[in-house]
């Protein structure tokens, strides 16, 4: 019995449709394998690290792994009255603070969601229909936790909903909790999923978020990325939306040694429109991926995209953004851009938008820029009495400045500009040097 075998050996039980579900996921994953290097959109991105590593799927017991002090002792990027934590992907009450939330918001755990009201749910299991998204199948087979929100029409969630998802403990876990956004009509919120965990886990997460936005809903959602450098992080957000909604997703990325995010959004009624921003940020030997796809189902349907990297040392990135108008998608604006800076000789980005377009009144755009920094502009910068690794975070912070500043809350953004530009003096000397 090989590894995934051992793995998929302990998918939950269940009865009904849940049990049918995760026996197909599971069926899906034997049948397909984990994707490797030969599929297209696997290509720069090997699982090969993955597999030497004896995983064990973390169950009830491996939620209790994390107290309230260790907890508080991890760096945290946003604080909100409505705050829910999962350990290990096990929602923990006890460290999990919601406040009073609004009338018409409904913030529950996914094990609370399956025993309370499991019929409303059954189609967020559904397995992954190409072997390219084979984890997102062995999410449906394996999750039994995680987070559901649920806003009624017309209501909003005035505070952010911060949810933590840390991993610590055990070593070499496999972590798959899903979690499930549904907005009603005219509903508004905002969602900030953190991910963060104790040094040397080298636990694999393999998370689902699925977001469905109704007719003038609107979900403003912050991905931040932060696990310790020995983890693993495979992620996908689904997004539907519907007549007039309006996604906008910050999706930063800085921990893990390997991490992919698989974004796919479906615009399927008029007047829908997201707006994708994207940071990362790598060194030593860490490796990210990205891959979006914006399904323009449509006409007068609208997105905008916008990912920025940075990598140092030995660390690899891939960028691959999809658009794709489909036939009589008629009036559609679709922008995408993918902007590199490499810090060393050794880092290495692959980028690929793309535009797949099957309509003839569109309006589309797409470029992808890699370069280093400019050495004029460290001479200048040394000059005036910056020393060389000022210089170098100042020109990196210029670099990631319009990723950054377009982060709407105060607290996350702060926590970005910490965590990636290095430097508590940044502002500083910006404001000195602007005033000369």
């Amino acid at each position: 019995m090989d590894a995934l075998d051992l793995i998929l050996a302990a998918v939950p039980a269940a009865d009904g449709w849940l049990g049918e579900q995760r026996r197909a996921a599971a069926d899906f994953v034997r049948r397909h394998g984990l994707p490797d290097t030969r599929q297209e959109a696997w290509k720069y991105t090997s699982l090969a690290p993955l597999k030497s590593i004896a995983y064990r799927v973390a169950g009830t017991d491996d939620g209790a792994a994390l107290d309230a002090p260790a907890l508080a002792a991890l760096p945290s990027a946003c604080a909100s009255p409505h705050r829910v934590v999962l350990v290990n992907g096990q929602f923990r009450a006890d460290l999990s603070s919601l406040g009073e939330l609004p009338p018409g918001v409904r913030v529950r755990s996914l094990a609370a969601a399956l025993a309370d009201d499991a019929a409303a749910i059954p189609e967020v299991f559904a397995p992954a229909p190409t072997p390219a998204g084979a984890f997102a199948a062995l999410n449906s087979a394996l999750a039994s936790d995680g987070v559901v929100v649920e806003i009624e029409p017309g209501r909003v969630l005035d505070q952010p909903l911060h949810v933590v998802c840390a991993v610590a403990g055990a070593d070499a876990l496999v972590c798959a909790p899903r979690m499930i956004v549904r907005l009603a009509r005219d509903a508004s919120a905002r969602i900030v999923e953190e991910y963060l965990g104790s040094t040397g886990n080298r636990s694999l997460t393999d998370i689902v978020t699925s977001i469905a936005l109704a007719p003038g809903a609107t979900l403003h959602h912050h991905r931040l990325q932060g696990e310790p450098d020995s983890t693993a992080h495979i992620g996908r957000v689904v997004a539907r939306l519907e007549a007039n909604a309006t996604l906008h997703s910050d999706a930063v990325a800085f921990g893990g040694a390997l991490t992919r995010l698989d974004i796919d959004i479906e615009l399927a009624a008029r007047g829908a429109r997201c707006n994708l921003n994207g940071l990362f940020a790598v060194s030593g030997n860490q490796h990210v991926d990205h891959h979006t796809v914006v399904d323009h189902r449509v006409g007068d349907t609208h997105s905008e995209e916008r990912y920025h990297g940075i990598l140092d040392e030995r660390s690899r990135g891939v960028f691959n953004g999809k658009v794709i108008v489909r036939p009589d998608a008629q009036g559609i604006t679709a922008r995408q851009a993918s902007h590199n800076l490499l810090l060393s000789r050794g880092a290495e980005i692959d980028t690929k938008p793309e535009l797949e377009i099957y309509a003839d009144d569109v309006a589309c755009a797409h470029g992808a820029t890699v370069g280093e920094l400019d050495p004029a502009a460290l001479f200048y910068l040394r000059s005036r009495g910056v020393t060389e690794a000022e210089a170098r975070a100042l020109l990196t912070y210029a670099f990631a400045d319009k990723a950054i500043a377009a982060i709407p809350l105060d607290s996350l953004r702060q926590r970005v500009e910490q965590r990636f530009l290095g430097h508590h003096r940044l502002s500083e000397l910006g404001a000195a040097l602007a005033a000369e």
